[in-house]
């Protein structure tokens, strides 16, 4: 058995390498959560929005990366079907088979991970400059490395590696030795029943995140909608087979011999198809879905301040209101004020975790001139101390009107009671108290602007004469991106890097071992300029199908979203990252098999070579 397993690993080894750099490359990108994460936990991240990102992260990294390695790991032994069919044919037992390719993954695995958990967790280092720049680590502090990112690594991918190997195996076994032996190289497009019904069943579920925002408001509705596109993509992905059978049987095979070939190997290599397009399409549909979220996130927050603001002109912080109390024009004046907190959103989390409890926020003072669109009880009860009003979102982690939070503010803990519930919260934030908690606790809170009330007629001469903003105007310029947005687009970059770079190595891997099919196809006639031409075709329908996949996974995502936090509007599209990632998508396949079809075009030998 021994010996079987390192001969086929070694006869193999294009494959073996391949899967072994997907799977490290997975590893690194869960290392490199873990490394955010056991720093949040020493007690460095005291705004705690290290902490939350980098849990965020992770959850977004692992589905990826159980997407990314089911599918290159079924892709590598999917090439060695009819090898271990013919160790059944000679005697193999169905167990022996599964003790073959579980022992084969599971070295590959135990190779790949600590190497690429490893390598995570030294390019971390990479991020210290922009967390310490952007105020999520104190200065002087560092990284936290230990044995959780190594660990999270081996926990993850190694039950990942697995079920692959598991899924593959029962492909493998699904048919008689004898027939897999004689079976020419065409693949079986039938779906599974269980293939099917997981395909479905991700479907449903990707569509019914997508329409989460309906029902669960703000960034908690857009956040579950974003994941739906990788479901989306999951589930394309399981149905690939069966829909590139029915959609190119209804399409013209062209008239050029090249085409008439791509097109005959595509519906016959439906499955190797589908390993290309999962990676590729997974690229467009994280990057557009997430970058075009935020983008819904912005404009939302800016309509509902807007719509909240009852001033009809700001002025910065700085402002001193009794100053323009007396100002010519102006019948009202407030001050938007507000103070760090955390508030802790888990009670029963162990001790060992608390730091994930506690969520950073900005908890809000009660202004005249501003309405948060309150739907249950009333701001008047803030007149009370140790009371808060809670936003809609917050209502799921803390409960509604009667409930008690525990705020920290600094370094003393308070409980406060809910007395209202509004619904403008990406506007107004998630918490406001009123002056005698303010009193109660002594706390010192900043003025982030000055509102006015300008007479009507008055708005224009005020403005002029104290440089203020209209609500709009203040809207569009709200704060700059914080260090956390600045290492969310980070950790976003590294995500799609890991597509790419995945992507490249499921072409590599799929175009290199096609020595026997274009030998077989020199050896009936094709020219080595026809093989070319074939294969800049296929290059280009991968490409495109994974385009269409992606683009299609987005939709839900980008619309569910959009109606839940800007309703009946035109979505909020981020068109650049769309277009870039589209040309990445349909450039890459080119860039990759063309010249690997070029050199295999040119060899002269019919004789297939092993991988």
């Amino acid at each position: 058995m021994r010996q079987l397993i390192l001969t086929g690993a070694w006869a193999h080894r294009g494959a073996m390498v391949g899967t072994t750099v997907a799977i490290a490359l997975a590893a690194a990108l869960v290392a490199i959560s873990g490394v955010l994460i056991q720093t949040g936990l020493t007690g460095q991240d005291e705004t705690g929005m290290l902490t939350a990102l980098a849990g965020s992260f992770g959850g977004t990294v692992l589905l990826a990366a159980i997407l990314v390695v089911t599918s290159t790991v079924g892709l590598a032994l999917r090439g060695r079907q009819r090898d271990f069919s013919l160790l059944r044919a000679v005697g193999a037992t169905r167990r022996q088979v599964r003790e073959i390719v579980a022992a084969e993954v599971l070295v590959v695995a135990l190779i790949a991970i600590p190497v690429g958990a490893v390598l995570g967790m030294t390019g971390s280092v990479f991020l210290q400059p922009l967390l310490t720049a952007s105020g999520l680590l104190p200065a002087g502090g560092g990284l936290a490395f230990g044995v959780l990112p190594l660990a999270g690594a081996l926990i993850t991918m190694v039950p990942a590696a697995g079920l692959a190997a598991a899924l593959a195996t029962r492909k493998i076994l699904a048919s008689q030795p004898s027939q897999a032996v004689k079976q020419g190289g065409a693949e079986s497009r039938a779906l599974g029943r269980w293939r099917g019904i997981a395909a479905v069943v991700m479907a449903v579920v990707g569509l019914g995140s997508a329409l989460s925002p309906l029902f669960v408001s703000g960034t908690l509705g857009g956040a579950s909608a974003a994941t739906s596109a990788f479901l989306l993509v999951g589930a394309a992905a399981l149905a690939g087979p069966a829909l590139v059978s029915w959609s190119f049987g209804r399409l013209p095979t062209g008239n050029t011999p090249a085409t008439q070939l791509a097109v005959a190997n595509t519906k016959g290599f439906s499955r190797r198809l589908t390993s290309a397009m999962l990676p590729l399409a997974l690229v467009l549909a994280a990057g557009t879905v997430q970058t075009s979220l935020n983008l819904t996130i912005e404009r939302a927050a800016e309509r509902q301040l807007v719509e909240g603001l009852e001033g009809t002109l700001i002025l910065p912080g700085e402002a001193d209101p009794t100053a323009f109390s007396r100002t010519p024009g102006v019948t009202a004046v407030s001050s938007i004020r507000s103070v760090p907190a955390h508030v802790k959103v888990d009670q029963d989390e162990p001790p060992i975790l608390e730091s994930l409890t506690w969520e950073p926020t900005t908890v809000h003072l009660t202004s005249e001139l501003s309405d948060p669109g309150v739907t249950s009880g009333t701001l008047a009860d803030l007149d009370q101390p140790d009371t808060v009003a809670i936003s809609q979102d917050a209502t799921l982690e803390t409960g509604g009107i009667g409930s008690e939070v525990e705020i920290r503010y600094g370094e003393v803990d308070t409980t406060a009671t809910v007395v209202a519930v509004f619904d403008r919260g990406l506007g107004f934030g998630d918490y406001i108290i009123g002056p005698a908690t303010v009193d109660s606790q002594n706390l010192a809170p900043d003025r982030d602007a000055v509102l006015l009330r300008a007479s009507q007629g008055d708005e224009t001469a005020v403005a002029a004469d104290t440089g203020a903003l209209t609500p709009a105007e203040y809207a569009a310029h709200a704060p700059d991106e914080n260090g956390a947005q600045r290492l969310s687009q980070v950790l976003l970059l590294t995500l799609l890097s890991f597509f790419v770079i995945a992507a490249a190595n499921t072409l590599l891997m799929i175009t290199s071992r096609r020595r026997g099919e274009f030998a077989m196809l020199h050896r009936v006639g094709a020219t080595r300029r026809l093989l070319l031409r074939m294969g800049l075709v296929e290059a280009a329908i991968t490409g495109v199908v994974a385009w269409l996949i992606g683009t299609v996974a987005s939709i839900p995502a980008i619309l569910g979203s959009n109606l839940g936090l800007l309703g009946w509007a035109i979505p909020a599209l981020d068109v650049s990252t769309f277009g870039l990632l589209s040309v990445v998508v349909l450039i890459l396949p080119l860039l990759i098999m063309a010249p690997i079809t070029f050199v295999i075009a040119r060899t002269r030998s019919t004789t297939p070579r092993s991988e």
